[in-house]
């Protein structure tokens, strides 16, 4: 793994001297064209051969979050093995796929042939490198080799990562750091994603993936159980719908929901000094409870099962809360730790007004009450260093909120797809200004 890394660096050096040498001697074209790299999760060796998978990473996180790819956007499959030996789901590989590394690796060396051949990137035709999942990691590593190129060569490629499982607080692969390389696994953990290069960078997490949001605190049972009920019923879900999943929808968001809650400054982090805007997308309904739900809508009991659910709902939110530490940022590495740290007043009063919550909404959901305002304590904590709150959300469409560190964000219209003020920016934003609505093509 290490000779592959070494080989890596030294090519991406050397294809960057040589196309740097090219530049210099011809005229600098006027229209900035970008190259979307999409580097697929786990079972999808080739997002090219699935309909709507990458046109829905670039109309869902790419271009909201992405100036050089909100105007005009080619994208690009970045295949590999994309396999997790020894799981037995279908196109994990089972015992006769590839073990973690080894995929991985794959996908390290296709994506840097792509960056120092076809799709060398330069001020005039910047790269977004797209990264799900698996994807993530590949795109993780890839950064780091990339971070030993001079700044100005690494500030014509930007990074967007979904469920990203080295994000270095909630990612599980980092949360798993002590483990390091596992043996007979072939697998390698805590390697989180750089967040100190000068290639900007958007890490999109769903709140509970098991993937992206791991509890900090193991000693939880109940986090945990909803983090890994998490990964089963969010975790697939980011580029939903799409072939593999045309009835899905992405963590239960329509387009402009989504759109919205990546645009919401409550949503997001940005601390000065690191590279990196991180999206914690809040999820409304505890993965945990989704069975409950499924068999209510089964056995057509929903008058039984959704006052229950509303019931219960509120308090345990509170309890799986304390499985993480959400005033930790989420650039900072953090693995498992083993005592949290509560304070038994603050969580008494919690969970008094959680429970008075549940009984509240479980009894207008018989028709006893109106509704009411769920209780502060149900919702994801302040993000340090996130940017102004309180905007109402008719105004925050229609008005870009800037970030820390100039990271900023608009939405889109329902009806029109226009360029925007996005998280990440890029040296040409002045040639965005006049630019035609956004086209995607592969």
């Amino acid at each position: 793994m290490r000779a592959l890394r070494s080989v890596i660096v030294a090519a991406v050096a050397a294809a960057w001297a040589a196309g740097a040498a090219v530049t210099a001697s011809v005229t600098v074209a006027v229209t900035l064209t970008a190259t979307a790299l999409i580097v697929p999760g786990t079972t999808v060796p080739n997002p090219a051969t699935v309909p709507g998978y990458m046109e829905n990473a670039v109309d869902y996180y790419i271009s909201p979050t992405t100036e050089s790819c909100a105007v005009v956007c080619t994208t690009e499959p970045v295949p590999y093995i994309a396999q997790f030996w020894p799981f037995p789901w279908e196109g994990w590989g089972g015992l006769t796929g590839a073990k973690l590394d080894e995929s991985v690796a794959s996908g390290v060396a296709q994506l840097t042939s792509d960056l120092v051949g076809t799709h060398n990137p330069s001020i005039q035709n910047p790269v977004v490198v797209f990264g799900y999942s698996q994807g993530a990691t590949v795109a993780s590593i890839e950064k780091a080799q990339l971070s030993r190129l001079p700044a100005q060569d690494q500030a014509a490629i930007n990074f967007v990562l979904i469920g990203n499982p080295n994000r270095p607080n909630g990612g599980l692969f980092e949360r798993l750091a002590a483990f390091g390389t596992v043996p007979i696994l072939d697998a390698t953990f805590g390697q989180p994603t750089p967040t100190n290069t000068a290639m900007s960078t958007v890490d999109v997490a769903f709140q509970y993936d098991g993937v992206a949001d791991f509890p900090l605190y193991p000693v939880n049972l109940l986090a945990v159980l909803n983090a890994t009920a998490g990964f089963w019923y969010i975790h697939g879900s980011y580029l939903a719908p799409n072939s593999r999943d045309p009835a899905g929808l992405p963590n239960g968001l329509t387009a402009d929901e989504l759109d919205a809650a990546i645009a919401d400054p409550a949503n997001q982090q940005h601390l000065a000094g690191s590279d990196t805007t991180y999206v914690l997308i809040p999820t409304p309904n505890l993965p945990l409870l989704q069975p409950l739900r499924e068999f209510g809508a089964f056995t057509h009991t929903e008058f039984l099962t959704t006052p229950l659910i509303d019931l219960i709902q509120p308090a345990l939110r509170v309890l799986i809360e304390t499985g993480y530490d959400r005033s930790l940022p989420y650039g900072q590495p953090a693995p498992f730790r083993l005592i949290p740290l509560v304070n038994p007043i603050t969580l008494t009063v919690d969970l008094v007004n959680a429970i008075g919550q549940g009984i509240h909404d479980a009894a207008r959901d018989v028709g006893m009450t109106e509704p009411m305002a769920p209780v502060t304590g149900a919702a994801v904590a302040p993000n340090p260093g996130r940017s102004a709150v309180g905007t109402p959300m008719r105004a925050r469409r229609a008005v870009a909120q800037r970030l820390p560190a100039a990271a900023s964000l608009t939405t889109r219209s329902a009806s029109t797809q226009t360029a925007r003020q996005p998280l990440v920016g890029n040296p040409n934003a002045a040639r965005h200004a006049a630019a035609p609505a956004r086209r995607v093509s592969r």
